[in-house]
């Protein structure tokens, strides 16, 4: 197998139904056939979820230093083999509330983001929580297992980190109601006001945002200066809605954004294209590639169903291309 291979980590409904709850799914798509080449679907243990009827899915990914995936689900995060999506390790603690992203702590172990409990927490190598950053105070249930809750049930969120990593010495955590990147415990903040905003990447020195109305943003975490902005809408000259903007992969001048098609129900489905006409058509869930030197689109994979399907994050795997991704 040869050419650039993508691991989108996503929630799908199975069969397309929209009153199913979703699940969590791999997806991994050929970046130059644009084609699905495999799916791999990761259940969580039944008495780590709140019930058969809740929602499971796959967040943001990331790879650690020996070439493995960090896949976080809500309430657990998976170490993987990204060619065999082989499991090698499951981890989860009681703290952990719809987890949004994994990635590696400097001393060992691992980070995650808690979005329903406005909390970064941060594991040693045995998967004990060392470190608790609260981002918002007085939120979180003391003394219950919150993987036993809805998913739902702790709504609002305050701030809802959606990712965070270490760059260099500093943890850095996408704040999706605060509309920035704030660093801990420095307080550097890189401002991101157009639009919410998701991810935080680093990828040749930038961080790498992307915005839910489908902009992207990269920025030097040194100087906190705007290196590149995208607004992915203006690219495609696409009329209709581009969908929730989430999920993003750097490989030389290659590009690639995930587009999750959220619905609601079917009569407010009718009703919206009654109303918006062509503009109120959704398109695919869908991972696009644009070409940086040209900035151009150069291709585009679906990878969901009827339903739709929600990605959280898409991810180069390590050795099916000659660019290197950090």
């Amino acid at each position: 197998m040869s050419g650039l291979r993508l691991l989108v980590s996503m929630g799908l409904k199975a069969g397309g139904d929209r009153s199913a709850p979703l699940r969590p799914q791999l997806v991994e798509i050929d970046a130059d056939a644009q084609r699905v080449l495999r799916r791999a679907s990761f259940p969580a243990d039944p008495q780590r979820v709140a019930g058969p009827a809740s929602h499971q899915e796959l967040t943001a990914a990331s790879l650690d230093r020996q070439g493995l995936l960090l896949q976080p689900s809500h309430v657990e995060v998976l170490t993987l083999d990204p060619h065999s999506l082989r499991v090698v390790r499951r981890q989860s603690d009681p703290a952990f509330h719809a987890v949004h992203s994994a990635t590696p702590r400097p001393a060992g172990g691992l980070v995650v983001s808690c979005a329903s409990t406005d909390r970064v927490l941060e594991l040693d190598e045995a998967g004990a929580v060392v470190a608790e950053h609260r981002l918002a105070e007085g939120r979180v249930p003391e003394g219950v297992d919150l993987r036993r809750l809805d998913h739902d049930a702790l709504k609002p969120h305050e701030v809802h980190p959606n990712h965070a990593l270490y760059v260099g010495g500093e943890l850095w955590v996408t704040r999706f109601e605060d509309r920035c990147c704030r660093a801990i415990p420095s307080g550097r903040t890189i401002e991101l006001p157009e639009a919410m905003p998701h991810d935080g990447r680093l990828r040749a020195g930038w961080l790498w945002f992307t915005q839910v109305t489908g902009r992207v943003v990269a920025v030097d975490p040194h100087t906190l200066q705007r290196q590149l902005e995208l607004d992915l809408a203006e690219i495609t000259g696409e009329r209709r809605m581009l969908g929730w903007c989430r999920g993003i992969e750097v490989v030389g001048s290659r590009l690639f954004v995930g587009f999750t098609m959220l619905r609601r129900t079917r009569h407010r489905e009718v009703a919206r294209l009654l109303v918006r006409g062509v503009r109120g058509r959704k398109l695919p869930t869908r991972v696009m590639e644009v070409d940086l030197d040209t900035r151009r689109v150069a291709g585009i994979t679906e990878v969901g169903n009827a339903a739709g399907g929600t990605i959280y994050s898409v991810t180069a795997v390590p050795g099916s291309d000659s660019s290197s991704t950090l």
